[in-house]
């Protein structure tokens, strides 16, 4: 299936500004006022376990998550005023960086089973660095190990898709960003019209000071030699 279809991040939007002290249910109570929810996860940080202030809420569809976005975002909230707004991602990382939960969210979108909450957050906290890794390692095993694995560990197979979709995601941002690259230092290297016109008029003025000076020179000389 293609990439597209099967994506669900229009559905997907972003609640930010949540009051730490909130609970989960408030949170879910107040997203469900817009409509019906099939997911909910709150940012936490991986190292303290402690929440980051946002969470992720997948509505039904495109509309009800437009919806959401339009007559949720100022919602007041136990002191705070929601910020929403659909899900959208940061773009490129560092090999070694954490690909952060918008990503992981957007590649559970992908996938052709259906991720585990608990993987999207354990793949959020790991870097591309250490994905690549972890799909070569599964990628490495014996056809029987790797069976073997699948049939007892739930949710491998979804896992490693999903690890794959964020390698794909990463490759493709920093093809993108060498593109960009190139394009901006093509554009400092090629002087534009006005700047080749600029530096046309300077070389005629310094011609023209050059020829001024050889010619005062010139009859310089000659009064010099009259006066003597």
């Amino acid at each position: 299936m293609a990439a597209t279809a099967s994506c669900r991040c229009s559905r997907v939007v972003y609640v930010g500004n949540i009051p730490f002290h909130a609970a989960e249910k408030d949170l879910r109570d107040a997203c469900e006022l817009i409509g019906p929810i099939l997911s909910l996860r709150l940012a936490t940080d991986p190292a303290t376990g402690k929440r980051r202030g946002y969470a992720f809420v997948e509505y039904a569809d495109d509309e009800t998550a437009r919806s959401a976005c339009r007559n949720l975002d100022g919602h007041f909230l136990r002191g705070r005023n929601l910020r929403v707004g659909l899900a959208g991602r940061e773009g490129p990382r560092g090999d070694h960086e954490p690909v952060g939960m918008e990503d992981a969210v957007h590649a559970a979108c992908l996938v052709s089973g259906t991720p585990l909450e608990p993987v999207t957050r354990y793949l959020a906290a790991r870097s591309t660095r250490e994905l690549r890794q972890m799909v070569a390692a599964l990628e490495g095993l014996d056809s029987d190990t790797a069976t073997l694995l699948k049939e007892h560990v739930p949710g491998l197979a979804t896992l490693t898709e999903q690890a794959k979709h964020l390698l794909d995601m990463a490759a493709a941002d920093a093809a993108a960003k060498e593109t960009r690259d190139k394009k901006r230092a093509a554009s400092a290297c090629q002087p534009t019209a006005e700047a080749s016109n600029d530096d046309d008029h300077a070389a005629k003025l310094r011609k023209m000071e050059s020829g001024g000076n050889f010619k005062s020179s010139a009859v310089s000389a000659a009064a010099g030699v009259a006066c003597f």
